[in-house]
């Protein structure tokens, strides 16, 4: 339903935003999400002990040098150290690193402890060349000036010449031995031909046991490693062995923590049974759903594998428990929508079994939502019910709709991917403001079905992975249906950022929509299509892409695409600036598409509490600018 709200959660926090988002409301957020806590020690003395004078008391930091705390003062350095070498990430290194030059900035040094540091400051520098690769080196010191120069002659640079990894251990007679070794070589750093560094042996090695000991063999260990150099041929052999011990399964759960509500509710999150394979990833995620599910503030999920029996590993989960209830109020005002105001109540523990209720009133000038929702606990094999009743009454490009929609659905939620079957009512009545006619009054019962998958590194700050959803619904004839309707759509995203992460991230995105109707009259307007605004296609307003209606009213359609392409150019840590193009089209059938194409220009903030978007596009179909503001990621 293109006009409806939209929902953002983080953990323990939630975000209903409808149409955009304006700086009042980010300026909210911001001061709630960041409370500085301020306090003076000023308890008075009890034991009869004067005083001590104004100068014993150390100076009392202001706020500002609390927030931007003054930079120390440099110590200067008496004797300058020059690093002569013809490759600058050496220099690097050794500007770095080099004690000589490391503890004059610390601190100031006597004719002494330089003349030490000097005496040993080749073989430091051979050292930090040898984890470069460089074994064959000549490094002279001598004065300059006050200071003095580092000369660097580097030999030639030592490379991989063979590699040798070896998986030894139970692991030998798993089925899924293959698929072992090559998790093992997907982040190995040391290929034949590469030149060696120490830092890239190090993590190859860490990458070959991270890869076992993360599902069923948690006890592996490194039992043979060995780099061998060959100076003279500038070759270096690697062999690693790594022995993968016995497998282990997950035992018993073990709770604390859980007071207030069932522990089914804590037992239902977790993606695995007792006896199943251990799954480092597995109890990662079990943590994740159990922090940002309603229930808890914070929760730790741990094996134990000292209390291990029988090779099967006990789950420790420790839960602190939220409220049994909790009430919302929130202000807001929108420059478009003017002021409105948000009200929900949240009960977590309905019928003592966990299940969540949830009540929300939601209002502005043009848009009110009164629902309420219950949703049953997850169980341990990912599925539950879920079902909602809603009121909107709403007005967007001069369509004003009333509607009445519920809803209940048997949830699916398992291996990252969210699937629904359902049964879903809609009533609607619209109209033309400004005196404009009637649309009349339609409705609609649906069985609907849906799937998601969501691989996003971080919702923070999206750089690598996809989102997929699509939903299909049919009524059952004209059972409850004010006519025969089949829909279809499709929401997809894609998200790639090179190695290195200076050269940016591009982001991919498309939505696709059908609804086939005997009587387009008939077909509830929400279930229609209309596209337009900062989540769309940007340049044009809100639902402000479709079909001209009375008025200079814009009314919605049969057929929707969208297409989108983003360029995000990093420009300062959490700072990044983006190049676009948006295209949409609303249409009555697919051989009358007619696309029409924004593009612009924006500033990405990936704050702490969600990326922020601020958007300038050029409307190519009406010729205009117009900015956009939005909080949040678009999946």
């Amino acid at each position: 339903m293109n006009a409806q709200p939209r929902l953002f959660c983080l953990p323990k926090f939630c975000l209903f935003m409808s149409k955009s988002l304006h700086l009042a409301i980010l300026a909210t957020l911001f001061s709630l999400s960041t409370p500085w806590a301020l306090a003076e020690d000023t308890a008075p003395s009890t034991d009869g002990a004067s005083t001590p004078d104004d100068s014993d008391t150390p100076p009392k930091t202001s706020l500002w040098e609390k927030i931007w705390p003054a930079k120390p003062v440099p110590v200067v350095i008496k004797h300058p150290v020059r690093i002569d070498v013809n490759d600058t990430s050496i220099a690097k290194i050794i500007t770095e690193h080099l004690p000589l030059i490391t503890q004059q900035q610390q601190e100031e040094l006597d004719t002494e402890q330089i003349g030490f540091l000097v005496e040993e400051a080749p073989d430091q520098v051979q050292t930090m060349l040898q984890t470069q690769g460089y074994f064959n080196s000549k490094v002279q010191i001598s004065p300059e000036g006050d200071g003095f120069v580092v000369t660097i002659t580097l030999g030639p640079r030592t490379h991989i010449d063979n590699v040798s990894v070896a998986i030894v251990g139970d692991i030998l007679s798993d089925d899924d031995l293959t698929q072992y070794y090559q998790n093992a070589m997907a982040n190995w750093a040391l290929p034949v031909g590469d030149p060696f560094t120490q830092s890239n042996w190090a993590s190859s090695k860490s990458s070959v046991l991270t890869a076992v000991v993360r599902k069923k063999y948690p006890l592996a260990t490194i039992s043979a490693s060995k780099a061998t150099i060959d100076p003279n041929q500038n070759q270096a052999d690697l062999s690693l062995t790594v022995d993968s011990k016995q497998p282990i399964y997950f035992g018993p759960i073990e709770i604390s923590g859980a007071q207030r509500y069932p522990e089914s509710v804590v037992r239902g999150m977790a993606r695995f049974e007792p006896g199943s394979p251990y799954d480092l990833d597995k109890l990662l995620d079990y943590q994740q759903a159990l922090e940002q599910d309603s229930h808890y503030g914070s929760a730790v999920v741990q094996a134990d594998f000292k209390g291990m029996q029988d090779n099967r590993v006990p789950v420790k989960v420790a839960v602190n428990e939220m409220k049994r209830q909790k009430f919302e109020l929130g202000l807001r005002y929108d420059s478009a929508d003017g002021a409105g105001f948000r009200v929900g109540y949240d009960h977590y523990n309905v019928f003592n079994h966990g299940y969540v209720g949830s009540t929300l009133l939601d209002t502005d000038k043009y848009q009110t939502t009164f629902g309420f929702g219950l949703s049953q606990p997850r169980q341990s094999n990912g599925h539950f019910w879920t079902s909602n009743v809603s009121y909107q009454r709403s007005t967007a490009q001069k369509l004003e709709k009333k509607a009445l929609t519920s809803g209940v659905w048997y949830v699916r939620d398992k291996n990252n991917i969210d699937s629904r079957l359902g049964l879903e009512y809609i009533t609607e009545s619209s109209r033309i403001t400004d005196g404009g006619p009637d649309l009349g009054h339609s409705n609609a019962l649906m069985v609907t079905a849906s799937w998601k998958r969501q691989n996003i590194e971080t919702q923070l700050r999206p750089a690598n992975g996809y989102y997929l959803e699509g939903k299909v619904g049919t009524t059952l004839g004209t059972l409850g249906s004010s006519t025969m309707i089949q829909r279809v759509n499709a929401n997809a995203g894609y998200y790639y950022t090179p190695q290195e992460k200076k050269y940016g991230t591009w982001v991919v995105r498309g939505q696709f929509g059908y609804v086939h109707a005997k009587d387009d009259a008939n077909v509830p307007s929400s279930l229609m299509f209309r596209s337009g605004g900062a989540t769309s296609v940007r340049g044009y307003e809100q639902d402000s892409i479709g079909i001209a209606g009375p008025n200079d009213s814009v009314l919605p359609d049969r057929v929707l695409g969208v297409a989108s392409v983003e360029y995000q150019i990093p420009v300062y840590k959490d700072f990044a600036a983006a190049i676009f193009h948006d295209m949409g089209s609303v249409s009555h059938s697919f051989s009358s598409m007619k696309w029409e194409h924004g593009t612009g220009i924006g500033v990405r903030w990936f704050s702490p509490v969600a990326p922020f978007a601020f958007d300038v596009a050029y409307g190519h179909h009406d010729k205009k600018v117009r900015w956009h503001i939005s909080l949040g990621t678009r999946f």
